[in-house]
């Protein structure tokens, strides 16, 4: 160390009752050249106050003095002043009593006859001290950043733990052991091992095989909470020294990603019914024009074919097949979202109670059917065909699980969704909701099948015995009311789908009274516009119209139809327009054809409820649909509604 290191004055404290020695030690001092303030002290009491006042940096102290020595000095430093260095400045002072002194924490001694030393003993004491406070520095450093990494360890987010290469628990913080259920990381710890946490036990040993061989880990495996129930968990670590520097371990982070992985899978299996509605919509739309047609020409040739006869029931059989053929595509639309609805503010438990007898009748009397129905139930908008749909296909679907019979319980509820609940359950939206529950104590279904459920053709019925629509339609008419499905099933213990719809907040309405069926279809003479762009449609339509009296003008598009109201065409008095059309739709036809004719009658075909937003407009006028497919008598019945009704065109 140079001189230039000591240019600040060094604080001394000096001990010694000879007057001569002190002296003798001050002159050295200044000889030396080392800066310094000195404070002179001979008795005990003295040096004690002296240490107490002042901030002393350094003590020089005689070994023998009057009534104390320099060990006694040593004491007193080490309780007032810790970590001072002390140099014994001595006449004499034996081997033996030399190293007991650098035992006890001398820093140096001096010989009054080699006073000369003195310098260099300073010198070295300061440098010692340096060295001893920059350790004291780095030690209290690493003791905070120890602490403070603990307490991030001990409060973080996340679970935290270590373990060894042959899986012994080492360390675990409390957000582990809450995610597990246990009470305390200790009580975590007990557990010993991590094997005991594994659902599957290969798949421990495939982790620490990962470690031993990459020195990490990154995995999502299944483990067991304390109660039993299982959860999944991602963990990612690396190889680290052990806690106490032993040897090695894994240090791993813990995040439960159960509820994120249920939340990925319900956002797929939506993404995936998405597109497989869109498929199922699409090919319904198009076959249902293809049905419409079908069933027009079939009950044309029943009513020409002579009752009885072999072509009379060939058409009834074709007739037949066609309905059957209608109400597959009405399933797939169901599924797809795409049918028709015609909503309406009903009264859930109503719905369930009107259906009950003929679902008695249905499900068989080897099953005990249990009802419990909430009270004050809000009203739902909806269409109660639908609703009653649902709950049909979800009883027959219990039923057909419990082939040795059971119970089923329907239950209905007010259930409430804030933005939390939302998270878990992606289909829905905060606010009121009525819940259908139908119970069963069936075969229940395993994951694999759980996740299939709702895909249209899928069923786990032996061939034949089922279509795989049922629960398919379930879903697509919830979804279209904008509810949700929600299914929980185990193997042997049997399942409980949740259906829920919102709440309107209106009141219910009372059921439509349904008009008596007139047996007979009466014909006109006015002349009807059909706009269809299906060529067999089209022709089935004009062809039914025609016989029965009216005069019809086909047309394949919408600029077609709109040239059929210029001046000097004849005086249509009914157009019946398609409302997907080429060219233009049908609203837009609608609305160009009142710029002629403003007292047209019209009416709108369709079996698509992608169609209802052009229809929107007209239907908030209340003008007549004819849902497709339609039969030769529904199209003779919708036509001549249509024209008695409207004031212009009334017989």
């Amino acid at each position: 160390m140079t001189d230039q290191t000591l240019e600040r004055p060094w604080r001394l404290l000096i001990a010694d009752d000879n007057p001569d020695d002190s002296e003798l030690c001050l002159r050295e001092l200044k000889r030396s050249g080392i800066p310094f303030e000195a404070h002179v002290v001979s008795t005990r009491d003295e040096f004690a106050a002296k240490l107490r006042q002042e901030d002393i940096e350094l003590v020089i102290s005689d070994f023998r003095m009057n009534g104390w020595t320099g060990l006694d000095a040593l004491s007193i430093v080490k309780e007032i002043a810790p970590g001072v260095p002390l140099i014994l400045l001595t006449g004499t002072l034996g081997d033996q009593l030399a190293v007991e002194c650098i035992k006890r924490g001398v820093t140096d001694y001096v010989l009054k006859d080699q006073i000369g030393r003195l310098s260099l003993a300073i010198r070295r004491s300061r440098e010692e001290r340096d060295l001893h406070e920059a350790e004291r520095l780095v030690d209290q450093a690493l003791r905070q950043s120890e602490a403070r990494y603990r307490s991030l360890v001990d409060n973080a987010a996340y679970g935290i733990y270590w373990e060894r290469p042959d899986g012994a628990l080492v360390y675990a913080n409390r957000a582990l052991a809450e995610m597990l259920g246990y009470d305390s990381p200790a009580e975590f710890l007990a557990l010993g091992n991590t094997a005991a946490l594994y659902s599957n036990p290969a798949r421990h040993n495939e982790i620490e095989e990962s470690h031993r061989k990459e020195g990490r880990v990154d995995a999502f495996v299944d483990w067991k909470r304390k109660d039993g129930r299982g959860v999944t968990v991602r963990l990612n670590g690396r190889c680290a020294t052990d806690l106490d520097g032993s040897g090695s371990c894994l240090e791993l982070m813990v995040e439960d990603v159960t509820e994120r992985i249920a939340l990925e899978a319900q956002l797929l299996q939506a993404r995936k019914f998405e597109a497989i509605g869109q498929l199922a919509g699409g090919i319904a739309h198009d076959f249902n024009n293809m049905i419409g047609a079908i069933l027009g020409w079939a009950d044309m040739g029943i009513e020409e074919a002579e009752p009885g006869s072999r072509l009379h029931r060939h058409f009834e059989k074709v007739r037949h097949q066609a309905e059957r053929a209608g109400a597959l595509t009405k399933q797939l639309l169901a599924f797809a979202r795409r049918q028709i609805l015609e909503p309406r503010d009903i009264d859930f438990n109503q719905s369930v109670t009107d259906a009950l007898n003929l679902l008695e009748k249905v499900i068989g009397s080897n099953i005990e059917i249990k009802c419990s129905l909430g009270i004050d139930l809000p009203v739902v908008r909806a269409d109660p065909t639908q609703l009653e749909q649902v709950l049909m296909n979800l009883c027959i679907n219990s039923r057909d699980a419990m082939p040795e019979g059971g119970s089923l319980i329907i239950e209905t509820s007010k259930v409430s969704f804030d933005d939390e609940a939302c998270k878990v359950q992606p289909l829905s939206h905060p606010g009121d909701y009525v819940m259908l529950s139908v119970t069963d104590t069936g075969t229940g279904m395993d994951s694999a099948t759980l996740d299939r459920i709702f895909e249209p053709f899928f069923t786990t019925k032996e061939l034949g015995k089922g279509t795989g629509l049922g629960l398919a339609t379930v879903y697509g008419i919830v979804r279209q009311h904008g509810g949700f499905v929600h299914v929980y099933s185990e193997l042997k213990m049997g399942t409980t789908f949740r259906a829920y719809v919102p709440v309107s907040g209106g009141a219910a309405a009372p059921a439509p009274v349904q008009p008596e069926e007139d047996p007979q279809v009466k014909g006109g003479v006015e002349t009807i516009l059909v706009a269809e762009d299906h060529d067999g449609l089209r022709q089935i339509a004009a062809e039914t119209l025609t016989k029965l009296g009216y005069k019809v003008i086909s047309v394949a598009d919408g600029e077609e139809a709109v040239r059929a109201f210029l001046p000097g065409a004849p005086e249509i008095a009914l157009a019946l327009l398609d409302v997907v059309m080429p060219k233009l739709n049908g609203p837009e036809i609608y609305a160009r054809i009142r710029a002629h004719r403003p007292d047209i009658a019209v009416i709108f075909a369709t079996g698509y409820s992608a169609d209802f937003a052009l229809l929107h407009k007209v239907q908030q006028q209340g003008l007549p649909v004819l849902q497709k497919p339609y039969t030769a008598r529904e199209l003779a019945r919708k036509v001549r509604e249509t024209l008695d009704h409207h004031p212009a065109h009334s017989l």
